[in-house]
Parts: structure tokens; sequence; C-alpha cells
């Protein structure tokens, strides 16, 4: 049998291959990941250096390859980028060396001291126009975190369809623990200054930052000692048993550019890369405390080695702004290199002996992780590069050294720097001096005294001279600096960067010369926005990619169910259970955002157009608007009624969707109280009979099923607003998906249909319909009514008449005579109306 971690040298009989394999390392005694300091996790077991054998020399051998590959191209854009992040941070004057950039002013242990004290001598003060302009532009880029969609992969398979539900909750935990704002932040960052980007993205356990969680699950890792019980064949070891504190495990995203990136640069696209390097610099105690089976190895020093210390250099000069010769100090002193390289399944074939190769390929199926920590290999294990990396750039371009955002405006940076430094030195250089001809000027005298244009300075001695006072004093004729110069640096300030970076003032809102209405403003403002279109798409697809390695890191690392209260939501639950289906993250938009203020302005102008535009009145009039109202910072102080109920109804759905409706409980109790009224002898009484019969028709009339979140049967809750936002769920994608899911879905659609029927019912009985008046016009013509009723009907509109006055001697009136009889004729019956008009009967 072979050695542990070598390569096997014989072939046993009945054998087929001579490859040995590879056998997973277990931790140190006592050891836990995270305890001490941040560890990585992955469900894949790791193999250590000494458990590795001769194979770490094969593995080194590619790490080799790694540092030697495009050495002239790679020390090209390290400086590139170290110079772009100096002009940066403001520091614009420099020397290039055999150690990169230094400061002018500076040299072989120079301090910087020395360095400020040159470069004010010299007056090299620089006009950082590059600096603000970075600053603009990454908060335009990063104003806030793009927004992704989440859909199964399989539309019709009940697990992806659960996890696509519990990853869009799942997401906004993400972005919120992972300060997802501050990594788009910094990567706008990197787009100015080193155009790519990569992000690195893990489940990192971490007791110290987060604290301890109790394990809901036994997450099958390798690398646990074995303790008492547990066989020594046993390969894969629980990293303890369920209930036992661990540290807490989140997942965290790192952001690196180009001085902590290393990739192919011939490749233009990422599945093109066959390795991908992320590098930073980490404390020497914390990197002896994360990797205790090399704490001797971990050189003091951090020395890298090779090519790596370019990169080295440039990424602590530009955090610790020091001149590079003397940043070797503490600098090198205290910290030290952390590496992960990823390599692809591919680049095993580099490795010349094939029982090696295929080792790996067994070993390493999907690709290898190795992690060094000050030029020292701590540990490696099976990865899939897209689990971890992502990388974009602003722009499209050939290869991966590619244009940043600030590179076109940067040469002129420096123009800007001349030409004010040589303005400088003409107002400071070129001031006239004045001359006086002794002894009839006392020079002496007039420089003791203030030049007060007040005073009069005598002079004697001219008489008789031919002199004037214009002949015995002079001015010295100086050079004036030429008026286009003023104009040139005008432009280099407001006018070029502009044209060279694509940030022309109407993105920034600002006014660019033009008057016009406030529309054509906007309008101006979103065309200039497009300039910045790719980049935010880059940013867009960076996101959505980060949301779907966090998600399936989170779904195979963590050992606990995630729940989380954010700010302004409700608190959010996720079962890990449900994660392990397969999802599709696709970005929701590549659309620039508005602003805060932009949104703020537009509900504005809805709300004064409601009374008139329908749709508009619908949206403002919308129960699940309030909450988005609330949030605006003009409305934060304020109390918005209705966004409570809207949060709380919200927070019902976390138990509403979790299980069926259930048996309508009075049911049960009125059932209980006819079986007890069975045995009891009053019950047999006619009062009694009919209470039973009343009782089993109230059952009868009752719901055989209700939600599982009761309704209030009062006012304490605004039922408009539940039912309203209840109903908005029944209609949304996700209970469209209930509504036609499997048999557990439908259930859950019945349990949220049942409450907003409950609560619908309740705001019918709470509030009746209001009950008709009916209003009527009845005309009538007193001359109709009798004397008496004519006077009552004149005082009634405030007439005084009498009824006499009403009965005039000669008033006459019309009286209808029926008559019937039989048609002489026909003999038929007939009946006839006669009318007479004649003096009133006496």
């Amino acid at each position: 049998m072979a050695e542990l971690g070598k390569p096997s040298t014989t072939n046993p009989e009945n054998e087929e291959s001579p490859q040995s394999r590879l056998t997973p390392s277990k931790f140190p005694e006592g050891y836990v990941p995270g305890k001490h300091a941040a560890w990585y996790c992955s469900d894949q077991p790791n193999y250590f250096p000494e458990d590795l054998g001769d194979y770490a020399n094969h593995i080194e051998q590619m790490i080799q390859n790694v540092n030697r590959c495009d050495a002239a191209a790679r020390i090209w854009e390290v400086l590139q980028a170290w110079e772009s992040r100096l002009f940066r941070r403001g520091y614009h004057f420099l020397n290039a060396g055999w150690k990169g950039w230094g400061m002018f002013g500076g040299s072989g242990g120079t301090s910087g001291a020395s360095i400020m004290q040159t470069q004010n001598a010299m007056k090299l003060f620089a006009c950082n126009v590059y600096g603000a302009r970075h600053d603009k532009i990454s908060a335009l880029l990063s104003r806030q975190v793009p927004g992704s969609e989440i859909v199964p992969n399989e539309d019709d398979d009940p697990m992806d369809q659960a996890a696509a539900e519990a990853s869009e909750d799942y997401v906004k935990i993400f972005d919120n623990q992972a300060n997802l704002k501050q990594a788009i932040t910094q990567a706008a960052s990197y787009f100015y200054t080193d155009a790519r980007v990569l992000f690195l993205t893990y489940t990192v356990a971490d007791q110290a930052r987060w604290g301890t969680e109790i394990a809901t699950r036994e997450q099958e890792t390798y690398g646990v000692p074995e303790s008492e019980g547990i066989s020594p064949e046993t390969e894969m070891d629980p990293q303890g048993p369920s209930g036992d504190e661990q540290p807490v495990r989140r997942e965290t995203v790192f952001v690196g550019g180009k001085l902590e990136s290393k990739v192919p640069l011939m490749a233009d696209e990422e599945h093109e890369m066959g390795w991908v390097r992320y590098q930073h610099e980490v404390g020497v105690n914390t990197l002896k405390a994360k990797y205790p089976w090399i704490r001797s190895q971990i050189a003091s020093q951090g020395n890298v080695g090779g090519m790596d210390q370019i990169d080295r250099l440039a990424r602590i000069n530009v955090r610790l702004a020091v001149q590079a010769s003397s940043s070797s100090g503490e600098a090198y002193k205290n910290d030290a290199t952390e590496t992960v390289t990823f390599f692809r399944p591919s680049e095993y074939e580099g490795i010349e002996d094939e029982g090696v190769r295929e080792t790996f390929f067994e070993a390493f199926p999907d690709g290898m992780e190795v992690w060094h920590a000050g030029g020292s290999l701590a540990f490696v294990r099976n990865c899939r590069i897209n689990e971890h990396v992502k990388i974009i750039h602003p722009y499209p371009g050939d290869g991966q050294n590619r244009r940043a955002i600030g590179t076109n405006y940067l040469p002129l940076q420096k123009v800007l720097n001349a030409n004010i430094s040589l303005l400088d030195r003409y107002f400071r250089a070129a001031v006239p001096r004045r001359y006086g001809l002794e002894p009839y000027i006392d020079t002496q005298a007039i420089n003791a005294q203030s030049n007060d244009p007040g005073k009069i300075t005598a002079v004697t001695g001219l008489e008789g001279k031919g002199l004037t006072i214009d002949q015995i004093t002079g001015v010295e004729r100086v050079p004036q600096p030429n008026g286009a110069m003023f104009e040139f640096i005008q432009w280099l300030i407001s006018g070029a960067p502009e044209v060279m970076d694509g940030g022309s003032p109407a993105v920034f809102g600002a006014n660019d010369g033009e008057e016009g209405t406030f529309g054509e403003a906007r309008l101006n403002r979103d065309q200039a926005l497009q300039v910045y279109s790719t980049p935010w798409a880059s940013l867009c697809e960076a996101t959505s990619c980060i949301h779907q390695q966090a998600i399936e890191s989170a779904a195979k690392n963590r050992i606990t169910d995630i729940s989380a209260s954010l700010p302004g939501q409700q608190k959010l639950k996720i079962e890990l259970s449900k994660l392990q289906g397969s999802v599709l993250v696709h970005p929701a938009s590549l659309e620039i955002p508005k602003t805060i203020a932009e949104q703020e302005q537009q509900m504005a102008q809805m709300l004064e157009q409601s009374a008139n535009v329908g749709l508009y009145n619908q949206i403002m009039n919308d129960p699940s608007n309030l909450a988005v109202f609330s949030k605006f910072p003009s409305l934060s102080d304020m109390n918005v009624p209705g966004a409570d109920q809207v949060e709380a109804q919200q927070g019902e759905f976390e138990i509403l969707m979790k299980s069926a409706p259930v048996e309508n409980p009075k049911i049960a109790q009125i059932q209980t109280q006819i079986s007890m009224a069975a045995t009891d002898p009053e019950a047999q009484t006619p009062e009694g009979i009919q209470a039973v019969q009343q009782l089993q028709q109230a059952a009868q009339s009752m719901p055989p099923l209700v939600s599982t979140v009761p309704v209030a049967q009062d006012n304490s809750e605004n039922h408009a607003i539940h039912a309203a936002i209840t109903l908005g769920m029944l209609t949304s994608p996700t209970g469209r998906k209930l509504k036609y899911g499997d048999d557990d879905q439908k259930a859950i659609w019945q349990n949220l249909k049942l409450h907003w029927s409950e609560h619908i019912a309740i705001l019918k009985q709470l509030t009746p319909p209001p009950q008709v008046q009916m209003k009527a016009n009845v005309s009538i013509d007193p001359t109709k009514l009798p004397p008496a009723a004519q006077s009552k009907a004149f005082q009634a509109l405030g007439l005084e008449v009498s009824p006499q006055e009403l009965m005039p001697d000669e008033q006459t009136h019309e009286i209808v005579k029926e008559q019937e009889g039989v048609d002489p004729y026909t003999g038929v019956p007939t009946k006839t109306k006669v009318s007479l008009v004649g003096k009133p009967l006496q």
C-alpha cells in the first residue's frame, strides 16, 4: 500500500491503475474553523501539505507557472493601476523605479517628512480633479444595489419552486449582512481606476466577528479530528453534533481590482481563463491562528517572492500612502499575503506525470482551490471557479488589461498640474521690482516705511539737474502669463473631464449652460446617464451572479436556519431545506435607477395629479405602497397611516404560507357542548332541546376551515388594508405559483384566500352599508284644494288668507258626473263621464 499522500510506484496484482488516492486531512486536535480567525467554508474535503506529499510539489509547479505567466504585461498593468490609485488619492508627482512608483523627492530610506518638505519647497501642489471625478462617478454607479430576479431552474419541480421563493427572502438578508452596497461602491471605484473587478463570494465562519450559533443540522465536512466512537475508516466527519455552539456562518463578498487579482491577460471572457488568483494582505498573527498546522512556516516578513513582489508593493503602497521604498518596514513585519488560486481541470494537462494527472482528476474533478499564507502552501480542495469568482469590466475590449473610466483623463490631469504650477510661478516669480535713483531717493528710509498711499515722500536735489521723478524711479519689466492659459486651465478643470470620462454636468443634476424647462433638463440628464449604461449593466450582471453564488453556498455550508430582522421590514426566516433546490438568477433590470430624490419628486407629481388621472389615484390608494412611501427620507420621521398595518400583514404571511387551513375551533367547541348536553337532564326539556337545535344550526352555518392566523373581531386591525395586502399576495407571481402548484402549495393558497375572506367578512360586519334616505319633491296646486286646505297652504308660505276670502260668490268649480247605461244600437253596456262648470252648491 502506498504511503499516505505519496504516489504509488507499484502495481499490485488485480489492480487496474497504479495511481493512489488522496486521503482528506483532519484539523488539529481542538481546532474549530472560524473560532479564532475567519474560515472560508466549503462542503469539500481539505488536503494539507503534509498529507499531499509529493503531490504538493506538482501543485507548487502549477503555482509557479501562474507567477511567470504574462510577466511583462502583468508589470505594465500593475504600474497603470498603481498610478491611477495614487492619483485618485491626490499623490500626483511620482517617479518610477525598480520598486514601482515612488513619490517625487524620495529615495532609498527617505522619510515621509522629507518627501513633503521637498514637494512643498518646489511648490508641487496637485489640483486633484481626477479624484473629484472619481468620487462623483463612483457615487453615480453605486446609488443602489442592482436588483435580481430569481426563478426556478425547472418550473414544474416543487423543490426548485420552493428554493426560488426562499431565495427571494434570503437575498434581502444577504444584501444587508454582506453589506453588498459597500461592495458595489468599491467595484465602482475600481471601474474608474483599474477597469477590472474581481468578486469573491464565500460562506465565512467567524466567531470573533459574529459570535456563535447552535447548529440545527450536522454539517458533513472533512477535517475534524477523530473522537471516541468514530471508526478510523470514516472519511466524512461531522463538524460537531447538532446542538453544539459553533462560529456563526454568513456569506461574504470580497472585492479586488487589478492589484488584487491576476488572470490570463490574453483571455477575452471569464470562461476562457484556466486559472484566477486573488491576493490580499492579512496580519501575520491572524494567519497563524487561521492555519496553525503551518504556523512555523508563515514567515514574519511575508515575502511572496517572484513576480508577485511588485503586486504586493503596489497594494501596500496605495493603502499606506507612503513612499514605496519606506513601506517595507512595519508593513513587511506585521502583514503577510494570503493568496487563493483557482484552477480549472484543464490545467492538470500541464503535469507531465500521467498518474498525478489522473489523481488530480479524481480528487479535484471540478477544479482546484489552492490557498497560500505568507508564501507557504496552506491547503487544497476541490472547487469550481464559478462557485466563487466573478470578473467584470466597465467596457468591452481586448484581453483583460482594458481601459478604465478615468484612463482618458489621467494624462490631462498631469497637464493640469503642470500648467497650474507654471501659472503659480508666474504669480510668484514675475512680481515686478521697483527702482529708485540714489541719492535723490533714500531707499532705506522708504523701505522702512509702510506703503501708505496717504503719505507723501519728499524728493530733493533735482533742482538744476534737469531730472524728473519718472527718470529717477522705475518698475521692472517682467513677462506676463498669456490670457489663453487661464482659459486652458479652466477647460482642463471643467470641460476636459466630461469629454474624457463622459460625466457631463447634466449627469449630476447641474445646468449644462443651456436654459430650458424642467422637463428638458430631466431629459438631458437621462440622456447623459446613458454613457454609464455599459458599466452599470456589468454591475447588474455581477450582482445577479453574486446572489446565485451566495444562495448555493448558503445551501451547502450553513448549519442553522437563516433568520434576520431587517430595518423597516418584517422578520425573515428561511429554512435551509428550502434552499436545496436549483434556481436561476437574472438581473431585474439593466436601466440605471432613479435616486431617492427623483423618486420622491415622482411620487409628489403622482399625488398632485391623482385627482385627474385614474391610474395614479389607484396607485396612491393601494395600501401596499404605504410601506414604500414610509421609506422615503422626507417621510421617515412622519407617521404614515396604515404603514404599520401593511408590515403587520406581511409578517403574518410567514405563518400563513407554512401550512394548510385548520379546522374551525368554534365548531369543535359547539360539538363539545352538544355532547355534554346529551347527558344533561335539563337538556331534555323543551327549552333544552331548542337550545341544542340552535347550537346545531350555528355549527352548520360556520365555515368548516379557517386560516392559521386568527382575524381580529373588532377594529383593532385595519381589515381593509389587511384584505388588500392579502389579495395582492394571492394575485402575485408567488400566489399564482401556489394556486397551480402541488397539493401542499394549493393548500397554502387556500389558507391565504380564507384569511382574505375572513377580513372581508369582519369588514362588512363592522361597517354596515349606510341607510338610503329617500328624497322626493311634491307639487300641489292650492286652487285644487278646498278653501280650508288652501288657507293652510298659503299660511305655510307666509301668507295670511282666510277661508272666506277663498270663497267668492261667483267662484265656480268643475263637477264630474258618471252615467251608466246600454247602447241602444249595439246593446253593449256603457259608462259616460259628464263635466259641468257652475256655481258652487250651497
